[in-house]
């Protein structure tokens, strides 16, 4: 009967295979900021099952003005909720209460009316909201350190800004990723080799080699030396 148990397993664990959702982001300034430029687009994939959601958020260098990606910038959690009165669902994704690397904060909430079910892919259908929309708000420090055998002095720049954010579902992406039976990661793999066949590179290999939002300065006794770079934030 070994056979039975093994085969109820792997139907358990097709089961319990989570659908997968993929949105096009889109970022635009709004409102005061400083050293805020580098948000230019990305991805959104949310695990129905967990209600997990993370990404892949393309970025501007600005020295070289040339795009990278970063994976995990954006993260929160997927929830639906019902409008009091109306009964109409609506679909909401709230950041984590702060994502990013290091000392970068960002915090992002957006939302939309559930508007009929879809084909999601893998002969799946779900009812999900087409278009998300909100605000995401980024800073970080600036910060300054001192290299101990050189005595280099080394400044980065720190940013705070705010942008409208859009999020629209991507029907192709989706019913790849489900088709193939993806998982969130297997997503966000296939999201990143489609960047690279477009020679949008991974941001430790992109132009620039230290960070998006920053400008570091180096000064010794004898030279003085700036480079702009970029950070995955």
């Amino acid at each position: 009967m070994k056979w039975i148990a093994l085969t109820l397993t792997l139907l358990g664990a097709l089961a319990a295979r989570a659908e997968i959702l993929v949105y096009d982001l889109s970022f635009n300034t709004t409102g005061p900021s400083v050293n805020y430029s580098f948000l230019q687009s990305g991805y959104l994939i949310i695990d129905e099952g967990s209600n997990a959601v993370t990404s892949v958020v393309v970025l501007t260098d600005p020295t070289t003005m040339l795009p990278y990606y970063t994976t995990g910038l954006l993260a929160g959690t997927y929830m639906e909720m019902q409008e009091e009165g109306s009964g109409r669902e609506f679909a909401v994704i709230t950041s984590s209460s702060s994502t990013g690397g290091g000392a970068d904060n960002v915090t992002f909430q957006i939302l939309g009316r559930t508007s009929g079910r879809v084909n999601i892919g893998g002969g799946n259908g779900l009812s999900i909201a087409r278009k998300l929309r909100g605000y995401l708000l980024a800073s970080a420090a600036e910060s300054a350190s001192v290299d101990a055998d050189t005595s280099e002095v080394s400044f980065t720049y720190g940013f705070a800004g705010s942008s409208t954010m859009t999020a629209s579902f991507q029907s192709g992406l989706t019913n790849d990723v489900n088709g193939s039976r993806l998982d969130a990661a297997g997503a966000q793999q296939l999201i990143t080799t489609l960047l690279e066949n477009q020679g949008i590179n991974a941001e430790e290999t992109s132009a620039s080699t230290t960070t998006v939002d920053s400008t570091t300065t180096t000064v010794d006794s004898t030279t003085t030396e700036t480079t702009d770079s970029t950070t995955g934030n």
